[in-house]
C-alpha cells in the first residue's frame, strides 16, 4: 500500500485587485473552459510574468 503524503501547505495572503469587467469576464470564461479557478489562473499568470522579467534581466546583463 502506498503512503501518499499531503501536499505542502504554502502560507498565503489575500491580494485584492480591481479589474475591468470585460477582462474579468474573459478570465472567468477561460477558467471555466480549462476547469481551473481564477486563483489558479492569477497565480500562474504572475509566476509566468515574473519568469519572463527575470529572463529579460539576465539577457541585458550579459550584453
Amino acid at each position: 500500500m502506498e503512503n501518499k503524503s499531503e501536499p505542502e501547505k504554502t502560507k498565503a495572503k489575500l491580494l485584492k485587485i480591481m479589474l475591468p469587467e470585460e477582462l474579468l469576464e474573459r478570465v472567468q470564461s477561460y477558467c471555466n473552459e480549462k476547469n481551473m479557478t481564477t486563483q489558479e489562473f492569477a497565480t500562474d499568470a504572475i509566476i509566468e510574468k515574473l519568469n519572463l522579467v527575470y529572463k529579460e534581466r539576465r539577457k541585458k546583463g550579459r550584453m
